[in-house]
Order: C-alpha cells, then sequence, then structure tokens
C-alpha cells in the first residue's frame, strides 16, 4: 500500500481500501497533509490495522447488526426503526450484542418462556417474537447462518383478551362521537371509517379517481404523510360499496383541489387524526377505543345484522374467510346462540 505524494501541496497522502466482512463492501479510508514520507506510513500501518482487526467475520455478527441491515433492506421508516428497537431493548436485551450465530433454538425456547410470565399482552409479546423471527430469517438469507428462530411459536390470545382489545361503538355511540369532531373533512374521513370498514391508511391514500358509481377501489395504503402509496396489507385492491349517505356526504369533498380524498393536495396528518379523535371521544363521553376499532365496529354492527360472514370478510379485505373467523369468533357464537332460540321458538309454534 504506497503513500502517494500531493504534488500541489507539497505533502504527503495515504490512500487505500479495506473489506467489511459484515456488509462485503470496501471501505475506502484517506488522509492527507503529512509532512514527510514516514510519517505518512507510520500512520498508515497503524490505521490499517485498526480497520483490518474491526472487520467481522460471519462468526462476529451480532444480532443487532442483522437487525439494522434487515431495516435497511425493509427500507422502514425512522417510527418503525424506533418500534423495532423499543421491543428489542425491552423483551430482547440480553441477546442484543450477542453474535447472532451463537443464539441456539434452546435460548430462543427459554426466552419464549420467559416471556409467558411477563406483564406485557399476547399481542406484545407476539409482535416482539415476529420481529426477531424476521431478523434471524433475514441473517439466513444472507450469510446462510442457521435460523435458530424456527423454533419460536406465537402465543394464543385468550378470549378475555380478545374482547377486551376489541371494543367497539354501535351506530348511536358512533354519531355522540361524531358530533364533537372539529373539521368537516375529518369527520367525513371517520366516517368513511366506520361504514366502510377500511383500515386508517386505506382511507388516507384514497384519491378522488378511485371513486366511481357510489364504489370505493382500496388499492393503495399510507401509514404516514411524507411517505408513498404503498399496497393495502394483503398486496391486493377490493371494491367497496358505499352507502347512499355515505357517497352523498362525501361528494362535496370531490369539488376541492388536490388528488386526496381527505385532504386536497396531501393527505390528512395522522397525528393532527389521532388527536381529533381522542379530543371528540373526551368531550362525547363514549367509551374510549382504537381508530382501528372502528373497523372492527362496522364488522361486529354488519355480523349482528346477519350479513354474511364471506360478504364480511370479502368487504374488510382479509387474506382470507379463516382470518375474519378467528377474528369475530365470539359474534358469531353469539349470533348462533341467537339462531337457536330462533329455530326452538320456531319448532314450538309448529307444533301448537
Amino acid at each position: 500500500m504506497p503513500v502517494y505524494k500531493d504534488k500541489k501541496r507539497g505533502t504527503y497522502y495515504v490512500s487505500y481500501s479495506v473489506k467489511d466482512q459484515l456488509t462485503g463492501k470496501f471501505r475506502h479510508v484517506c488522509k492527507r497533509g503529512f509532512g514527510s514520507k514516514r510519517e505518512a506510513r507510520k500512520w498508515e500501518a497503524e490505521s490499517y490495522e485498526q480497520h483490518r482487526d474491526a472487520s467481522r467475520t460471519a462468526q462476529d455478527i451480532t444480532f443487532n447488526d442483522i437487525a439494522k441491515q434487515w431495516e435497511q433492506a425493509c427500507e422502514c421508516s425512522i417510527e418503525v426503526q424506533k418500534k423495532h428497537k423499543a421491543h428489542f431493548e425491552k423483551r430482547f436485551r440480553d441477546f442484543q450484542d450477542r453474535a447472532i450465530e451463537s443464539i441456539s433454538k434452546a435460548d430462543l425456547i427459554a426466552w419464549r418462556s420467559d416471556l409467558v410470565d411477563s406483564p406485557y399482552s399476547t399481542r406484545t409479546k407476539n409482535t416482539t417474537i415476529a420481529y426477531v423471527k424476521s431478523v434471524f430469517k433475514f441473517a439466513n438469507d444472507i450469510y446462510g447462518l442457521p435460523n435458530s428462530a424456527v423454533a419460536l411459536r406465537s402465543f394464543k390470545r385468550s378470549d378475555q383478551e380478545v374482547m377486551q382489545e376489541m371494543e367497539v361503538w354501535t351506530p348511536e355511540e358512533f354519531q355522540r362521537f361524531l358530533a364533537m369532531v372539529d373539521g368537516r373533512v375529518y369527520k367525513l374521513y371517520f366516517e368513511f371509517l366506520f361504514w366502510t370498514g377500511c383500515r386508517r391508511g386505506e382511507g388516507l391514500a384514497l384519491q378522488k379517481d378511485n371513486l366511481a358509481d357510489k364504489c370505493a377501489t382500496i388499492r393503495y395504503s399510507k401509514r404516514y404523510r411524507k411517505e408513498g402509496l404503498k399496497p393495502t396489507k394483503t398486496k391486493t385492491s377490493r371494491r367497496i360499496r358505499l352507502d347512499d349517505k355515505l357517497w352523498d356526504d362525501i361528494q362535496e369533498l370531490m369539488e376541492e383541489p388536490g388528488k386526496y380524498v381527505f385532504g386536497g393536495e396531501k393527505s390528512l396528518s395522522p397525528t393532527t387524526i389521532d388527536r381529533k379523535f381522542k379530543d371528540a371521544i373526551s368531550r362525547s363521553g363514549v367509551k374510549p377505543i382504537r381508530i382501528h376499532d372502528l373497523r372492527h365496529s362496522h364488522a361486529t354492527w354488519l355480523i349482528n345484522n346477519g350479513v354474511n360472514i364471506v360478504a364480511v370478510s370479502k368487504r374488510l379485505g382479509h387474506a382470507d374467510i379463516e382470518q375474519t373467523l378467528k377474528t369475530y369468533t365470539h359474534l358469531l357464537e353469539s349470533s348462533d346462540q341467537g339462531m337457536m332460540a330462533k329455530l326452538n321458538e320456531s319448532h314450538v309454534s309448529s307444533t301448537t
């Protein structure tokens, strides 16, 4: 690795490349301004040794190293990276700085066992497990390292957790809430979510050319205002028929400038949506729910009014009907009880 002379300045400089075994890429190192060749060579020797010693082999790659690469490959936003970090630091801290190849199936099974008695909800535990599995899969795909996380299984939610997590409003409760929402466009946004069952990101991404013949074609999703349009959760599009009142209410927004139905030139700000949602709940006195529960409220109303579960699944855009059945099993059980009551009543009437 020769030392070079800068003819213009009359000084010497060092320039070389060193390969990082973690990324497979070469890093260029350059240092200028040495008064003598001897001084430059001394710095070069010391610097190269430091970079070479710091160059990691596959056996030294830590879980955190892979997690960062996984996030880069997935083009995760800053917000999502913060979410990953919180999950790992709170529930996977002991493994973060360990060489990922040294984390065995037995280690992960023992870790999962410890999670059983932790105070976190089943949903939170399962989210952490999903992130851990994704990092290990990435390490396997890219470096061929053993995927020990195949041994991990998700936890099953209890019936009580399902009921607690899924709070819903009746149409009457929703109207009480809606009356307290500030801003016409926000009222219409919440109205759209409640009466279509769309996900909040699908509502944010809805464009005016997606509306025609009293139907909304759901093609995209948009989680953050600065993000571009993304595919829907299931990577498929669906066509949803709107009721007459909702269609008529939305028409006034179609005359506003901009391509987005809710927001015009730019989609609505999720932060502002959250603030207005919570404020209207507080002022209306209805029980607190999440914005996502507007979707559950719609599905609940449909099922309780006897709509076919296949039609509900299609309207919600679930990947398959099994997901719908799993999510709304408690409603189907109550519907079954209602059905038997009607059968018993009819059978008795027919024999008297």
